[in-house]
């Protein structure tokens, strides 16, 4: 949804019905950074020793696409934090009370990722960039061909991507294509990529809580790994469909890790009416356990009827942020309030609904990280105002605080 949502309030809540966001297919040239903030590209060639690097086949033309200019948000504690969108990298080291900008070039980013408080790493279409000095530079590092969509590092050495595939999905948070993603892996901070030999097809999302426990979602199922991806076994796959039902395209599986073998899952199925996208919300723990957190009501109920799970943060689905095995912040996005409203639904006790309310300044929710069941950011725009905004919340949700403002 985010990508094709434009600047004014009018044409930005008819993209976002559009209810699926879409990259091209394949891969491309790495866009040059010829800015101060960043350096030269270095090679990205494996080490010696190492497996092959990642290939990929030719870059194949798709529809062009717009990066909000606030998209993705990472803390790494309360008080420190990064923002990436079109062309900027923000970042604060108050919790958000003071934010400077760090990155000032040709990028457009839709994910930031830290490991810790000075390595990190951005991603957009044809751009990968790592600081190891928190954001006071940025380095174009090796992506083959431009393909990643995500990363996902452990260690300042150790990462994980999910790279080529296509029709590219947004509305989960995460950039994640919907068919043909493959796993790789790097041992030197995204210098070099090598495929994860024997990892499940079709990769759509990666998270690590260790550079051995780790989990990959294909279309309607998550993999597990203990041993750093030599081995993987069905952690879950989704119920079955009703009879009758015949969705466009299998569901894209966006998670994220929470250690101790957990993880949280979104399922974003294919299609959309009347003001609705059917998505499907799980926790997993112990790598075995899954509990169905929410759906949204109107499609998803229908089409899986055996789930009855209560209804989800909004008609469409949106970003959300694992806290711990237990807590974990949903949002959503609900078209027919007014000029749009962003849902925001906590969870707490592993599966116990511990607080809704709509998130304050925005509209619609691009990115969303929390660091406790009280404290988060989530960064979108307001299609009333024209304004893309990150917000703050301290009491996990209730009240909300505007933190930065822009209108590109």
């Amino acid at each position: 949804m985010k990508r094709l949502m434009p600047t004014t309030a009018s044409s930005g809540l008819a993209a976002a019905l559009s209810g699926m966001a879409l990259l091209a297919a394949g891969c491309g040239t790495a866009s040059s950074m010829q800015t101060t903030a960043v350096s030269s590209p270095r090679p990205s060639a494996a080490p010696a020793g190492a497996a092959a690097p990642a290939t990929c086949a030719p870059p194949t033309p798709g529809p062009a696409v717009t990066v909000p200019a606030l998209d993705a948000v990472d803390f790494v504690s309360g008080r420190q934090g990064w923002v990436a969108g079109a062309g900027r990298i923000l970042a604060t080291s108050d919790g958000g009370h003071t934010w400077v900008q760090q990155y000032d070039g040709p990028a457009k980013l839709d994910q930031v990722d830290f490991a810790d408080a000075q390595d990190g790493w951005a991603v957009g279409t044809g751009s990968l960039l790592r600081t190891t000095d928190g954001g006071a530079t940025w380095t174009a590092v090796g992506d083959p061909c431009g393909s990643i969509r995500s990363v996902h590092f452990v260690t300042p050495d150790v990462g994980y991507a999910v790279a080529g595939g296509a029709q590219v999905r947004t509305d989960g948070g995460l950039p994640a294509p919907a068919a043909g993603g493959e796993l790789l892996t790097t041992t030197d901070g995204g210098q070099s990529w090598q495929p994860v030999a024997g990892a499940p097809a079709h990769a759509q999302t990666a998270c690590f809580s260790s550079p051995a426990d780790g989990f990959v979602g294909t279309p309607g199922k998550v993999w597990h790994t203990s041993d750093g991806g030599r081995q993987w076994t069905l952690a879950f796959a989704e119920p079955a469909l009703a009879s009758g039902a015949h969705p466009e395209a299998p569901d894209t599986t966006v998670l994220e890790c929470a250690g101790d073998s957990a993880a949280w899952v979104l399922f974003l199925g294919s299609g959309a009416a009347l003001g609705h996208a059917p998505y499907l919300a799980y926790v997993l723990q112990d790598a075995r356990t899954m509990h169905a957190l929410f759906e949204e009501s109107y499609i998803e109920s229908a089409i899986r009827p055996e789930v009855h799970a209560p209804d989800g943060p909004g008609s469409y689905p949106g970003p959300f942020s694992a806290i711990s095995p237990e807590a974990a912040a949903f949002t959503g996005f609900d078209p027919a309030t007014g000029y749009g409203a962003a849902p925001l639904d906590t969870v707490s006790g592993g599966a116990t609904l511990s607080m809704r309310g709509d998130v304050g300044g925005i509209t619609q929710a691009y990115g969303l990280a929390f660091v406790s069941a009280t404290q988060g950011w989530v960064v979108g725009a307001n299609a009333q105002t024209g304004e893309y905004s990150i917000e703050a919340t301290a009491d996990g949700g209730r009240t909300w605080a505007s933190q930065y403002q822009i209108r590109p």
